[in-house]
């Protein structure tokens, strides 16, 4: 097909031989079928900085309280900030969120070695990169830590203000870590931490880092979060969690680039500001996950029936059973139904898998006539007169009746297994002499 007939069928305009004839009459109907194209284009910001940066280019020591620290490697510029008990983030105060429970944080992370540190070893770390792929082009020119100091939590970020600074910056983030016992990171396994030990090797220098135990906050908020939030990202988070509002972090690449370029430091007050956010954030967003799943605190305010459940099913993951089952038992008098069904699900699980079978068949029992997921009672009953009380009449009526009661649409694979079920079964009373 010709370029001609191309544009044609992306300007919608009805096939046919132009008006004009020969080589120039076709130039300039492709010229004006291009001219066509690009004007359905959106059209792209000409404008690189806000309305308000406009004016003379500011240094960034006016921008932002820090200083320029020196290494044995070069320099780069630091920014220290601090903030006391009475200091509100969002919808926390500082004050609230220490000491950290760190046998609670250990299940968090599924990582026994985080339980018995002392919660003010920990550093909680963020970047902003020049890109969000990775890869060894990649570069971390804002590194942010944040630490508790007694019931203040303070933070000092390391800034690049060329690529020449990556080294000295490294080489102090080394040095500061050195003492500290374990990190906390939004999504850090994954992007951040790989990130500076690439950087760490590149600059060939010793990655402090990779040996610490890690709680990646990315995973325990998936499963007691995603319940009530369209997605799991840090700002999302900030959001409708924490009740807080900030940039968007997809501007903060471009940012450092047109800062390379112009030297303005109000394009990085921003950025700095970003990055604190995000520090305090983690701290914040620990002790709020710490708590939905302390046990010790059921019927708290903090959690709705929805977040007991979310954390019950954490819990469960993590093998703590007993105080799952505390919560689950608390949840079976709850008054959504669907929150109801779904707890004493899961209790009866817990039962079955610690054998106490008079308790979860007690449980399934009970949520038949109530509604409560009857196809998942009736097949664990069918189950359990199958393979425990060898009741083979009992079992299949059960399953026939899951099978009934079975939802349209449903997954195909589990009405066949239903169907497997129930044919297993006419099969063995027909071979009894009882079909």
């Amino acid at each position: 097909m010709s370029v001609i007939k191309r544009l044609r069928r992306l300007t919608g305009e009805e096939k046919g031989p132009p008006d004009e004839t020969g080589r120039a009459a076709e130039l300039s109907d492709l010229r004006r079928r291009i001219d066509t194209v690009l004007f359905r284009r959106p059209a792209t910001r000409v404008e690189t900085f806000p309305v308000s940066f406009r004016g003379p280019f500011l240094p960034l020591e006016e921008c932002v309280s820090g200083e320029e620290i020196t290494t044995p490697a070069g320099r780069f510029f630091c920014v220290e900030s601090g903030w006391g008990i009475s200091h509100h983030h969002g919808c926390r105060c500082v004050g609230d969120l220490s000491p950290l429970d760190m046998t609670i944080v250990s299940t968090l992370a599924n990582d026994g070695a985080l339980a018995g540190l002392d919660y003010t070893r920990g550093v909680f770390l963020d970047t902003e990169t020049t890109g969000l792929a990775g890869g060894t082009g990649t570069v971390a020119f804002l590194i942010g830590m944040g630490w508790f100091e007694g019931s203040r939590f303070v933070m000092k970020q390391l800034f690049m203000r060329d690529y020449s600074e990556e080294r000295p910056a490294l080489m102090f983030l080394r040095d500061l870590v050195q003492g500290r016992q374990f990190l906390v990171t939004f999504n850090g396994k994954a992007f951040d931490v790989n990130l500076l030990t690439a950087r760490f090797i590149l600059d060939r220098l010793a990655d402090p880092l990779g040996g610490l135990p890690h709680l990646d906050l990315l995973h325990p908020a998936r499963r007691l979060l995603r319940h009530r939030l369209d997605n799991v990202r840090l700002g999302t988070i900030e959001e409708a969690v924490l009740a807080l509002g900030d940039i968007p972090g997809y501007e903060i690449p471009q940012r450092y680039f047109d800062w390379l370029r112009s030297r303005d430091g109000r394009l990085m007050a921003d950025v700095f500001l970003h990055n604190r956010l995000d520090v305090l954030s983690m701290a914040a967003l620990t002790a709020h996950l710490t708590e939905m799943i302390a046990a010790e605190k059921p019927g708290a305010s903090l959690r709705s029936p929805p977040d007991l459940l979310a954390a019950a099913r954490l819990l469960m993951h993590r093998g703590e059973t007993t105080a799952a089952h505390r919560m689950l038992t608390e949840l079976r008098s709850a008054s959504c139904p669907s929150t109801m069904g779904q707890a004493c699900r899961l209790l009866s699980l817990i039962h079955k898998r610690a054998g106490e079978w008079p308790q979860a068949v007690e449980i399934w029992a009970e949520m038949i006539p109530q509604g409560q997921d009857g196809v998942f009672a009736f097949v664990e009953l069918a189950k359990w007169h199958e393979h425990r009380t060898r009741d083979y009449v009992q079992a299949l009526n059960l399953a026939r009746k899951a099978l009934q009661v079975l939802p349209l649409p449903s997954p195909e694979r589990e009405r066949d297994a239903l169907r497997r079920r129930v044919a297993r079964l006419e099969r063995r009373l027909a071979r009894d002499g009882r079909g």
